[in-house]
């Protein structure tokens, strides 16, 4: 049976202004998320995920603007929300585990209250009722009874995480979008808060964004995967066909950088992509991973790539020949 689309982005461009320069972090950028599906958005930092995570949600910074694109959740338009009907989707509809669930939380609020008090922003249910509700779900989560009445400063990162992951689930929301949900926890941990994510992903039928810098910690869960660079897609496409044929040179780069058991200092050694990260906002003629490119040619730097298709759910923007049927045309 298909997949309905829930979260759909269509040329969505984002620029970070001030007095003296305009910044772009995003650019034309369009996907989608379907129902219980798991898409992974993958890049380094600076590629422009988290900025656009935040922008799902109306959370931009003040400096940001949505220079143009569509955001279409459950296929209406969600740009132009005012603040009481952004309170009807922000935590009911779709929920957040931010990148340092610790910088998120209240400071003065209890654990506990943290979820009382955001189950009864969406619900209509006594006091009484939420904390029983908050209690069944930091169970669930793996917080020990009698933490709840602890203070975030309290917590170790695991543990402020897994409270993050409890509030954004706890008015149980279609869409859940974890920004970096590993990145700021012990290395030891990061494996069992990425379990709890699809554990409760499961739980609640939920779909999942899953922003991430780090492709071999995402390669056993997602069902999709987007790579970012630049501020731009460069590739989508279904797990398998990502991991297994990557077509774009930024995600073969990825590929071969990644430590995994077959390198060895000597025999297998890890290759790096070469030069630097372009700086944020840098305008490109062509296509912006052409400089650290191996491949590039001296038609690269004169356009944007257009989108080739290489299968019916597996593309990438690349001037090359990546045995598709070429260049997406207009319109389609």
């Amino acid at each position: 049976m298909a997949l309905h689309p829930l979260l759909e982005v269509k040329n969505l461009s984002i620029a970070y202004r001030s007095s003296s320069e305009i910044i772009r972090a995003v650019r034309s950028l369009s996907l989608q998320v379907c129902e219980g599906e798991t898409l992974a958005l993958v890049g380094e930092t600076g590629s422009g995920k988290s900025t656009f995570a935040v922008s799902i949600l109306g959370l931009l910074d003040h400096q940001a603007q949505v220079e143009s694109g569509e955001i279409l959740f459950e296929g209406c338009s969600i740009r132009s929300l005012n603040k009481r009907e952004w309170k009807k989707i922000r935590g009911s509809k779709i929920g957040m585990v931010f990148q340092d669930s610790r910088a998120a939380l209240n400071p003065v609020l209890t654990i506990g209250d943290h979820l009382i008090e955001t189950i009864r922003a969406h619900q209509e249910i006594s006091k009484m009722r939420a904390r029983e509700k908050a209690l069944v779900l930091l169970h669930e989560v793996g917080i020990p009874e009698g933490q709840e009445r602890l203070y975030p400063s309290e917590l170790s990162g695991g543990a402020c995480q897994r409270v993050g992951i409890a509030l954004a689930i706890c008015n149980t929301p279609r869409l859940l979008i974890a920004d970096e949900p590993t990145s700021a926890i012990d290395p030891a941990v990061q494996g069992q808060i990425l379990d709890l994510l699809l554990r409760m992903k499961k739980r609640y039928q939920l779909a999942l964004l899953l922003v991430s810098h780090d492709l071999l910690l995402i390669s056993q869960v997602a069902d999709q995967i987007s790579v970012m660079y630049g501020g731009r897609l460069v590739e989508s496409g279904l797990r398998e066909e990502v991991f297994e044929t990557p077509a774009h040179p930024y995600t073969q780069g990825l590929m071969q950088s990644q430590p995994g058991p077959m390198h060895h200092y000597e025999t297998h050694p890890l290759t790096v992509i070469p030069g630097a990260l372009p700086a944020p906002g840098e305008d490109f003629p062509g296509c912006a991973f052409a400089p650290r490119c191996r491949m590039a040619e001296p038609r690269c730097i004169e356009s944007v790539p257009a989108e080739r298709i290489l299968s019916a759910t597996h593309s990438a923007a690349c001037i090359r020949d990546l045995n598709g049927p070429g260049p997406k045309s207009a319109g389609k």
